[in-house]
């Protein structure tokens, strides 16, 4: 189980410029696995691939249609390559229903050949329906919205535009349509291609972004006490119906005012962010981790009985560093569950409990000098 928060992802300053939130959006990486997780998980992700593979169908339809339409593909190699496309097309719907939905590579690969096949189809058409059936680059352009990084959206924009740009300029070397009408149906058709992706983009962007920051600890990326909430309740579950182990435990920086006191605020931001950064490394694959105070962690963790013990007494080591500027030690109080305390079956707030006995944990290793890991079982 993977930490929700990661140091990698600290909030960034706000653009001083509207060229500088452009420049922010085109870089930012983006998170295909969480994504991917998402709509596998959420009830709307069935949905959207049915909605995918409707589309691929009605896609495969029209270009079936095209055969017996004035100014659709004529000769044998055209006939070919639309039915080829055609075929294809309806494995990949079926795929998209039958599959669950697709990380990185498959979300990248259907957008490419969403946009290679559409222009391959238009190709073989008539060039005046080739232009005007550009606005279906507008249905590819809503899933690359959605689903792909900001540089792939560009890519899509490039390459459509590039492709409609190609069948106005056939149009008008063929001289069949004049060329104020050609001008407005060019317009209207890279209206349809470019402006929904690219203002939805950098507005679903920026939406996900503050709604991340809100449940984030701005300066380690962890989860803040919101953020904790509704993951600590979904890994309790989860822990409860599987039957494993499961602690709560509360990591406190020892005497870390001196530290800001002596070297600064600065460095004392650096320890933090260097112990937030090794917890990560140690718990993430086990549970989720949040910062709940200026030195203080709170970790959940669901994993073996045999493994319990030594994941929560490894946590000193993990934190040590041999050449750490600044060395620090740290006080960890941990409560334990094993899968058949009864404290599970009491319809007492479990969670609560937990955390408010791992914190007493904690002052307990800290009153006795710190540096140390005091565990109880409840």
């Amino acid at each position: 189980m993977s930490i929700s928060g990661n140091p990698s992802t600290r909030r960034r300053h706000a653009p001083d410029s509207a060229w500088t939130a452009i420049v922010d959006w085109f870089v930012q990486p983006h998170d295909y696995e969480w994504m991917t997780e998402f709509q596998n998980t959420h009830p709307s992700g069935k949905i959207i691939r049915i909605i995918v593979a409707l589309s691929m169908i009605n896609i495969s339809g029209m270009s079936f249609t095209s055969l017996f339409a004035v100014g659709g593909p004529t000769g044998a190699a055209s006939t070919a390559l639309t039915l080829t496309l055609c075929t294809t097309n309806l494995i990949i719907a079926a795929l998209w229903i039958l599959r669950p939905f697709p990380g990185r590579l498959g979300v990248v690969s259907f957008a490419i050949y969403a946009d290679v096949g559409v222009a391959a189809a238009l190709s073989v058409l008539d060039f005046q329906y080739s232009l005007l059936g550009c606005v279906l680059f507008a249905v590819i352009g809503a899933f690359v919205t959605f689903f792909v990084s900001p540089r792939w959206v560009v890519a899509h924009l490039v390459f459509t535009s590039a492709v409609a740009l190609t069948f106005a300029l056939l149009i008008y070397l063929d001289g069949t349509i004049d060329t104020v009408t050609l001008a407005v149906q060019l317009d209207v058709v890279l209206l349809g291609i470019m402006s929904v992706p690219v203002t939805s983009h950098i507005f679903l962007t920026t939406l996900s972004d503050d709604a991340r920051s809100s449940v984030l600890d701005p300066l380690t990326g962890l989860l803040n006490r919101r953020g904790l909430d509704a993951a600590l309740e979904e890994l309790w579950a989860k822990g409860r119906s599987d039957g494993q182990c499961a602690a709560v435990i509360v990591v406190d920086i020892d005497r870390f005012k001196s530290v800001n006191d002596v070297h600064g605020h600065d460095e004392g931001d650096a320890v933090i962010c260097r112990v937030a950064d090794r917890l990560t490394g140690h718990v993430e694959r086990y549970g989720v981790l949040g910062r709940t105070g200026g030195e203080e962690y709170l970790a959940a963790v669901v994993t073996s009985r045999l493994h319990i013990d030594a994941l929560i007494h490894g946590i000193r080591r993990a934190l040590h560093g041999e050449n750490d500027p600044i060395p620090v030690t740290v006080s960890v109080g941990a409560a334990i569950l094993y899968a058949d305390s009864s404290l599970w079956f009491t319809g007492a707030d479990t969670l609560a409990t937990a955390s408010r006995v791992a914190d007493s944990k904690m002052y307990e290793a800290k009153s006795a000098g710190g540096n140390r890991v005091v565990t109880t079982l409840i």
